[in-house]
C-alpha cells in the first residue's frame, strides 16, 4: 500500500484503505457540490470516479467550483473534464471517466449499473427523484447532497444516505412533489401551467445563492459518511442537516416509511420497475 495513505490507515486500517481502493463511484452533478466531493474521493484513493454532467463552466461558477482555474475558457470548459483533471492532479492512481451527458442518458444509466456507489449533487428535485429511483432499482448505495438558502439569513443544507433499502429521499419526505412534477412536464405543459397560474416564464427555474464554504461543509459531511461506510468504521448516518446560520449539524431521528415504494418496493428489480422508461422521454434526455 502506498505511503500516501499512511495517515488514513492510522484511522481505519489497511483493510479499510484497500476497500476504498477497490470502490468505484458515479458522481452525478459536477458543480459547486460535486467538485469538492470529487476532491475528497481523490484524497481517499478510490478506484474510479465517473463524473456525469452535461454543463460547461460559466463565470458564475467560479466562486465555488473546486479545481477551476482562472484561465479555463468560458465557454469551452466541460465541468466533467475539470473535475476529472482535478482528481488526476491530486491522485494519478485514481481512474477517471468524464461523462458529458445529462442524467437521463444511456451513458449515465450504464455507469449507474457499473458503479459501487452513486452520489447525486443536484440543484433540483426532479433529477433527484430519478437518481433516487435509479439507485434503488440497481441496488446501489446512494448519497444525496443539497445546499440551500431558502430565505435571507437562513443557509445550510443536508446529506441523505440511502443504504440497503433503509430509507431514501422519497420516504424521508425530502422531495418537493410540485418541483418533481414540473420537471417531468414537457415544455408545452409548462407553458400552459404558467398561463393558467400567471407564473412568469422561467421564474421557478431561477437559481439562488451558492457559496464555496457552505458547499464545502456539505461535501465534507457526505465524504465522511462515504468513508465510514466503505471502510466499515460504522454505519453511515441516514440524514444530517447542516444549519449554517446556527452553527449546528442535526441528525434526524425520523424513521423511513415501512412500505416505501422506492427503497422497499422496487429495490433490486430493474425489469419490474422499468426505470429505463425515462430514456424514452425525449424532453428529459435533451433537457437540463
Amino acid at each position: 500500500m502506498s505511503d500516501r495513505y499512511h495517515r488514513s490507515m492510522l484511522l481505519f486500517g489497511a483493510e479499510g484503505q484497500q476497500r476504498l481502493c477497490e470502490t468505484s463511484v458515479l458522481l452525478v452533478g459536477a458543480g459547486g457540490l460535486g467538485s469538492p466531493f470529487a476532491q475528497h474521493l481523490a484524497l481517499l484513493g478510490v478506484k474510479r470516479v465517473m463524473a456525469a454532467d452535461a454543463e460547461e463552466l460559466d463565470e458564475t461558477n467560479r466562486n465555488r467550483f473546486v479545481g477551476a482555474r482562472f484561465d479555463d475558457p468560458v465557454p469551452g470548459s466541460a465541468k466533467v473534464d475539470l473535475v476529472c483533471r482535478t482528481v488526476k492532479e491530486i491522485n494519478p492512481e485514481v481512474d477517471v471517466q468524464p461523462l458529458p451527458f445529462n442524467l437521463v442518458s444511456a451513458e449515465v444509466f450504464a455507469a449507474a449499473r457499473e458503479a459501487d456507489w452513486i452520489v447525486g449533487c443536484f440543484d433540483k428535485d426532479g433529477p433527484r427523484a430519478i437518481l433516487n429511483e435509479l439507485s434503488a432499482v440497481y441496488d446501489k448505495p446512494y448519497i444525496d447532497l443539497a445546499s440551500d438558502v431558502p430565505e435571507p439569513g437562513i443557509y445550510g443544507g443536508r446529506v441523505c444516505v440511502s443504504l440497503n433499502g433503509n430509507g431514501c429521499l422519497e420516504c424521508m419526505g425530502l422531495l418537493d412533489r410540485r418541483e418533481v412534477r414540473r420537471y417531468f412536464e414537457t415544455p408545452e405543459q409548462r407553458e400552459r401551467e404558467d398561463a393558467i397560474y400567471g407564473i412568469p416564464q422561467g421564474a421557478l427555474e431561477e437559481k439562488g445563492p451558492s457559496v464555496s464554504p457552505i458547499n464545502g461543509v456539505i461535501a465534507s459531511i457526505a465524504a465522511t459518511e462515504f468513508m465510514v461506510a466503505v471502510t466499515g468504521m460504522r454505519e453511515p448516518t441516514r440524514l444530517q442537516e447542516y444549519r449554517g446560520w446556527e452553527s449546528k449539524v442535526l441528525v434526524s431521528k425520523d424513521e423511513p416509511t415501512a412500505d416505501c415504494p422506492i427503497c422497499k418496493g422496487i429495490r433490486g428489480k430493474p425489469q419490474e420497475a422499468d426505470v429505463e422508461r425515462y430514456l424514452r422521454l425525449p424532453h428529459l434526455r435533451f433537457g437540463e
